[in-house]
């Protein structure tokens, strides 16, 4: 057996019979750079291949214990990609279509001159190498896609097997980890793959704090792993009790391991380790190169999908913070609405108190002519704060937070007869203008409500300097299907310059206002596959729409989190 510690230009196993012959081959390959094993029986042949890696096999065809097109039939169910290349001094047509079947590289027939198994090995070596450089650009290919892809599914796990799966065929190996962090940089994850099944799975995880791992040492390029104290792993404290996931079989010299080390923008983001079961195997440069060129798209893929993730977390974070804006601008709403509701009755009661009063000021005098009108008083406000809080019980039931067909124009009367008597509205007329055709249309009508109410407040406030307090309501059915409902006042209006400012946060044309009140009413009405929208000219008043569907999708609202 050759010298396996340096570099060759291949690996060739021979098989024949007879002793001399191998010898013959054996001298003449290893003086041309060939890396040759020789062996006189086949059934070594096939323990070999098992063991070691082979680019071609040279055997004879002719052998007592099994015939050659036997043994490279057994063979390639071992490792199908082995080259082939057949020595007889029995050809037939039959053999030679047998060799052919077996795609076989050359025929030699014996007695052959030393120039013709040279040229056989040569033409091979050549043809192989087309071969392989056609393959390679498909592969190449296909790892230059895998960033894109993967960073599209959001695959993590995927990501892992496949890149893993990839360095082992493409570097022979026989087996492989991946040592990797999670997506939120938590934990390693250690993932084995088998090179002859091809299959890759989770073995163990463990905690690592950020700052350990940016401690341990990062290789700039592939390595052969002389002994475990030299792994990128080994300071980690959590490396001895996890040594058997992370090394398998180290202990077992007959084994070489590669280190290739996924590493971006210097920052090591995880390690692949190839197990090699020839113990005398060498890393070549363009191995090195290989697998610098697949670390590297793997590391920019590990860093795309973290980024994905970040941003994926980001938009969750956002969204739960619109949800805890509209529930904050929602209990806003109910606090200032709670406010008005304690003056208005305090009002009421205070006409009442005060009628009482004079009665029975006018009672102790002894005046008893004309107290109906105190009654009379009495009982009117009364009558008003019973219509008050029936209001008020009415609109209470709108604040469940559920889906269901609604008749726009009674909400819609049912919360302007809740507006009328309130401070801020007394003065103001209410046109309504309803379309008595209107479909029922599903919503959340607390959410809804919300949105009138704030509507409404922000007429109110426009017109405080207005001599026309006035609010126009209407409800309607749009050209494209959607329930229109229209409040418009005549008070100051919004200039040209600030219309397109209205629905972004922090804008507010109030002196004491937060600029959060048409955001939430926009993110409501959206959440309600709706639309919003405004029409202003400053100081002739405002007027905006809301268009909503007549049904939504409600499995998709609760996911959603809105219900």
């Amino acid at each position: 057996m050759a010298d396996k510690s340096k570099t060759s230009e291949a690996s060739i196993l021979v098989v024949d019979d007879e002793q001399i012959v191998l010898n013959l081959v054996e001298d003449t390959l290893t003086d041309d750079g060939y890396d040759v094993t020789i062996t006189i029986s086949a059934k070594e042949a096939i323990e070999l291949v098992k063991q070691h890696h082979f680019d071609f096999i040279l055997t004879d065809i002719r052998m007592p214990e099994m015939n050659g097109i036997e043994l490279v039939k057994e063979i390639h169910e071992i490792v199908p990609t082995l080259g082939v290349i057949f020595m007889t001094g029995y050809a037939n047509l039959d053999t030679a279509k047998q060799a052919i079947k077996e795609g076989a590289y050359d025929y030699i027939m014996k007695p052959f001159e030393l120039s013709e198994i040279r040229q056989a090995i040569s033409r091979a070596v050549a043809q192989r190498q087309s071969a392989t450089e056609a393959t390679l650009s498909q592969e190449l290919n296909k790892i230059a896609d895998l960033s894109s892809m993967m960073y599209a599914s959001g695959d993590l796990a995927s990501l892992m097997q496949l890149s893993l799966s990839f360095a082992i065929i493409q570097s022979k190996a026989k087996a492989g980890v991946a040592v990797y962090f999670n997506s939120r940089q938590e934990e390693l994850i250690v993932m084995q793959a088998d090179g002859r099944s091809g299959g890759a799975e989770e073995v163990c995880r463990f905690g690592v704090p950020a700052s350990d791992w940016k401690m341990i040492p990062t290789p700039t390029a592939a390595c052969l792993l002389e002994n475990e104290v030299n792994h990128p792993l080994f300071g980690l404290s959590q490396f001895q009790a996890h040594k058997d996931k992370i090394l398998p079989g180290e202990s077992d010299q007959s084994k070489a391991v590669v280190i290739v080390p996924l590493v971006r923008a210097d920052t090591m983001l995880g390690i692949i380790s190839l197990f090699h079961e020839n113990s005398e195997y060498q890393l070549k440069s363009s191995d090195t190169r290989f697998l610098g060129f697949i670390s590297n798209q793997l590391a920019i893929s590990l860093e795309n999908l973290q980024l994905l993730e970040d941003s994926r977390e980001a938009y969750s974070r956002l969204e739960e913070l619109q949800d805890q804006t509209i529930q904050m601008e929602k209990m806003a709403t109910q606090g200032q609405m709670s406010a008005e509701i304690g003056h208005e009755l305090n009002n009421y009661l205070g006409v009442v108190v005060a009628n009482f009063q004079l009665m029975n000021l006018r009672i102790r005098k002894g005046a008893t002519e004309g107290l109906e009108r105190f009654t009379e008083s009495i009982e009117d406000h009364l009558d008003k704060i019973s219509r008050f809080t029936k209001g008020l019980m009415d609109n209470s039931s709108m604040k469940k937070a559920t889906f269901a067909k609604t008749d726009m124009n009674t909400l819609l009367t049912r919360i302007i007869e809740f507006l009328r008597p309130q401070k801020r509205f007394r003065d103001f007329d209410f046109d309504i203008k309803l379309n008595n055709d209107l479909p029922q249309i599903e919503i959340d009508q607390g959410f809804i409500e919300q949105v009138l109410y704030n509507l409404f407040n922000n007429a109110a406030d426009a017109s405080i300097d207005s001599p026309i307090k006035k609010i126009d309501i209407g409800s309607s059915v749009t050209a494209d299907g959607l329930v229109r409902i229209s409040i418009k006042d005549y008070g100051s209006g919004i200039s040209e310059e600030k219309l397109p400012k209205l629905f972004k946060e922090k804008f507010t044309t109030k002196e004491t206002g937060h600029g959060i009140g048409l955001v939430v009413c926009r993110n409501i009405v959206q959440r309600h596959n709706g639309k919003i929208s405004v029409q202003s000219v400053s100081g002739q008043g405002t007027a905006f729409f809301i268009d909503l569907p007549e049904n939504q999708d409600i499995t998709e609202k609760t996911a959603a989190g809105v219900i």
